[in-house]
């Protein structure tokens, strides 16, 4: 099982990586049984269990993003060490990449929103249980209505947890709220061309109820919504394909 995870070169890893890696084992694990039982079809209607799995999964976005997305991303470096600096995580899910990003930046603030109450109710749980959290904030909110115009120097995005109508309009919404000069994260699913994997990750983007991305039309997206610097960049074993790209600046 490790193995079509990609997740089986994991017997020296410390003790923090041990989770991590026993969370991305158990998170399908959890969703399968759900399935099998008649239940979770939707991503809303996974148990708490599945949620934390999944959520766990990502605690280790911002040192990711410290270690392999800053150096490509111009101008970001300056600004998530400049305080006020603010990002935005739409779908924050149960907030653990939110919080990751606010402890590997101290000078960030970042804002986590979700259509979903108890996935929030959750969240408040992750963000009461970290030392950032007053620098984590947790709306109820679509992010159809998103109106922030200029705010944002950075924002994260997941496709497979977006249905496609609510996706094109939601980074619309979001790139009106990033700053010039801001980068969009758009995560989505890695298509490699294996028939049998392909159709697990798009049956898995079913199941969310989000839009099956390939690395093209990722680009595309953003490419629709007047981003520059688009670009497909590499992920580790077990973690989304992420597209990115950059909102003009003036002149």
């Amino acid at each position: 099982m490790l193995r079509a995870l990609e997740l089986d070169d994991s017997e020296d890893l410390g003790p923090a990586d041990q989770l991590r890696v026993a969370a991305q084992a158990a998170a399908p694990v959890h969703q399968v049984a759900a399935l099998l039982r008649g239940e979770g079809q939707l991503w809303a209607d996974q148990s708490d269990e599945a949620l934390l799995a999944q959520g766990q999964a990502g605690a280790q976005a911002g040192a990711q993003m410290a270690q392999q997305g800053l150096p490509r991303l111009e101008g970001l470096t300056e600004a998530f060490a400049t305080p006020g600096t603010r990002m935005l995580d739409v779908g924050t899910g149960v907030a653990t990449i939110a919080v990751s990003y606010a402890e590997q930046f101290p000078a960030l603030t970042v804002v986590g929103i979700d259509v979903l109450p108890r996935v929030l109710a959750l969240a408040a749980q992750t963000v009461a249980a970290s030392t950032v959290g007053d620098r984590v904030t947790l709306r109820q909110q679509d992010v159809n209505t998103l109106d922030e115009p200029n705010t944002y120097a950075f924002a994260w995005m997941p496709a497979p947890f977006v249905p496609e109508q609510a996706l094109r309009e939601g980074v619309r919404r979001v790139v009106d709220a990033l700053v010039p000069g801001g980068w969009l994260m758009l995560g989505h699913g890695k298509f490699r061309g294996v028939p049998v994997e392909d159709a697990v990750s798009r049956f898995k983007t079913i199941a969310y109820g989000g839009t099956a991305l390939d690395d093209g039309q990722a680009q595309q997206f953003l490419r629709d919504a007047q981003l520059l610097e688009v670009m497909t960049v590499p992920t580790p074993p077990g973690s989304p394909a992420v597209t990115l790209g950059r909102k003009a600046s003036p002149g």
